[in-house]
This record gives structure tokens, sequence and C-alpha cells, in this order.
């Protein structure tokens, strides 16, 4: 069997993000299988030591509009173009259509070499979610496909996402893939519940917690959040409820009344208790191709209510085994769910314990040997 070499360029690799940790994930399942697979990225943040990405100093750098935890960076298109004669790949892969992607995309092609991709994040959508203008969500579309026209095959995260790949990028349904869904269950699982953890936020003990995970902005619909749950707290006789928040920064004083704290970016063991420790998971956005955190939850053992749009709601079974997935506009539903969950202490256990099955068939080294078989495949391997 022919061994091959793969080269990823990505624009995101060292944010708090699914696609960093999927990315990461990959790199460490194929250094461990001892498989020619190669990550490249610029940053100027500090990232995991793994022996198989290299990261270059960016040239420029500064802050993604709407997007303020992620770097808008300009890398040395000399330093990509080096790094990928050096390794001599076989396939390029595409994660990310930012700075180092263009360039990575160019690169492979004076070299003819296979291009494929993954449609990690609606572009298009986050632009019209964040400057909600038709023309916007139109030129988006159109750059989409520019992009990714000469791509050998694009994998998507979730099947919610074949029908925009393949109507809005106007992309070639035969090389469309969907990249089996997966995380790395060993991190996140209800042998991580700690609730002692909670004492440290300063959350009293016996009290009902309700849990976001992600970025602070509008494109995830955390705004929305906000207004539910402080609806939801108004109504609610029980009082020791709290809504916790990991990713972002929160000005608690105006939301202290609501029992909504911010607890800031957390990674490793500690996110891993946070996700156990918890009782419900809600997750309102609509642009995520697949919901990296909606799984980690629910491998937590944790019931979740997302959104009927994008791909966290093919996460929960056909029959919202294991939580529910509403229309964002449906408010009232919404805190009608809320209700039942954060109420319901059997109900919660019955979909958390039905979930957390549901991702345990999600072992991310299963979505990766689908993604290693396909370049394997263009590379004319077998």
């Amino acid at each position: 069997m022919k061994s091959i070499k793969v080269l990823l360029f990505t624009d995101t690799l060292c944010d708090v993000n699914g696609v960093s940790r999927f990315i990461q994930d990959i790199s460490k399942l194929a250094h461990q299988k001892g498989l020619a697979f190669y990550v490249v990225t610029s940053t100027a943040k500090s990232c995991p030591d793994l022996p198989n990405v290299q990261i270059i100093k960016p040239l420029l750098r500064t802050r993604m509009p709407f997007y303020p935890d992620l770097d808008l960076v300009v890398p040395s298109y000399r330093k990509l173009k080096s790094i990928t004669e050096e390794i001599g790949p076989d396939v390029v892969h595409i994660s990310t259509p930012g700075f180092v992607g263009l360039m990575g995309r160019r690169i492979a092609q004076k070299k003819s070499l296979p291009i494929l991709g993954t449609y990690h994040t609606d572009f298009p959508a986050f632009a019209y979610n964040n400057m909600p203008y038709t023309i916007v969500k139109q030129v988006g579309n159109r750059v989409m496909r520019w992009f990714y026209r000469d791509f050998r095959a694009i994998f998507v995260r979730s099947e919610a996402y074949q029908k925009i790949v393949r109507e809005d990028v106007r992309f070639d349904p035969a090389k469309i893939h969907t990249l089996k869904a997966g995380i790395d269950i060993r991190k996140f699982h209800a042998g991580y519940r700690d609730m002692g953890i909670w004492q440290g936020y300063g959350i009293p003990e016996g009290s009902l917690k309700a849990l976001y995970v992600g970025r602070f902005t509008k494109e995830k619909n955390f705004p929305l959040l906000l207004e539910l749950w402080k609806a939801y707290y108004a109504q609610s006789q029980n009082k020791n409820i709290y809504l916790i928040t990991v990713g972002g920064a929160l000005d608690e004083t105006l939301f202290e009344k609501y029992h909504i704290r911010s607890l800031g970016i957390k990674r490793g063991e500690e996110l891993s208790k946070i996700y156990a420790g918890s009782d419900l998971f809600l997750f309102p956005s609509t642009t995520d191709t697949l919901g990296q955190v909606v799984m980690e939850a629910m491998s937590s053992g944790l019931p979740v209510i997302v959104s009927d749009k994008g791909g966290p709601q093919t996460l929960i079974g056909k029959k919202s085994e294991a939580g529910y997935a509403i229309d964002v506009k449906e408010r009232a539903l919404w805190l009608e769910k809320i209700k039942a969950l954060m109420e319901d202490a059997s109900l919660r256990a019955e979909m958390g314990a039905k979930g957390s099955r549901l991702i345990a068939r999600m072992d991310i080294e299963k979505s990766f040997e689908a993604f290693w078989k396909e370049h394997r495949q263009q590379s004319g391997g077998r």
C-alpha cells in the first residue's frame, strides 16, 4: 500500500474553537499512527507543541472584523512555499479560506498537487448575520465558489451542509463528502463530574446549571441566549439556578441579578469538569457546520437545546432523543423546553444518557480514518 504525505494549511489552530480542536486531535492521531500528516499555520498565539505542526510568524496581524477572538494574519508566502517543498506532499488540504489557506491553495496549484478542503465555517452566513444585507450573502457565496472551484473534494461536517455546498457554493455533489462527526470521547465523559469545582467559582452547592460554551458573538446568537435566560430566570420559582458561560468575557455586573456567570476561556481537564458538572447545555447558534461543543456536552452526559439550523441539529437523534432542536424565532418554545429540562431531573438524566450513547459511536478515530482514506484515493493510492 502506497504511503502518502498530506499537508494541511489552516488559519486557525491555536484558538478556542471546534476547528482548532479538531485539527489538533487529528494531528495527534496521525502522529501516533506514524502517518505523514503535517499542518502549517501562521499565528502569534501560543500553541500546543505537536511534532507534525509548523507555525510561522505572521508578517501582519489584526483582529478579524466581528470576530475579536480570532486574528487575521498575513504570513510569508516564501516560508509557506519553502515548508511545502521541504515536506513534498502528495496531497494538500485547505482547512480555511483565510490568507494561509489562500497561499496554500496557490502553492498547490503551481505544483499541480491535488487539493481537498473542509467547509468548516459557513462564512457567507457568518457575514450575513453581522451585516444582514442580501448582497453580503451573494458576494460571500461567489467568493466561496471561486475559492473551492479547483478542489478535488470538499468535506462537510454534517449532512445539513451537503445542500449548502451543493447549492450555494455550486460544488459537484459527487465530490462532496460528509466527514463523520467525531471528538476525543476520552476527554469528555461523566467520569469528570466533580461538583467541588463550583466552589472555586462562587456558585452554590446544589444549584442547577445551564451551560454555554462558545464565542460571545452575534453569529452564535449569544445575545439571544442572554435574553432567553433572563426571561426564564424571571419566571422560575427556583432561584438557585445559574447560566454558566465559557469562551469569552462578560460584564457580570449587568447580569448578576439573573445568575449569569462568565468563567472565561477554559481548556483541558478544567473544561471537561465544567461540562460534566453542569445540568443542561444551551446552544442557539445557526451558523455552525457541526457543533463540536454540542458533541462535547452530549458526551459528558448533558441534554442539549440547539437551533434547528446548521449542524448541531443532526447530532441529537432523529427523534430528538438527546435534546431539542428549535427555531430561534420560537422564543416561547425555547423557554418551554428550558423549563422542562431544568425542572425535571428524570428527563435530564434520560436525555443525557441517550446523548452520551450517541456520541460514544462518534470517536475521532473514525473521522480520521474516513479523512485519510479520501486523501489516499485522491493521491492515486488505495
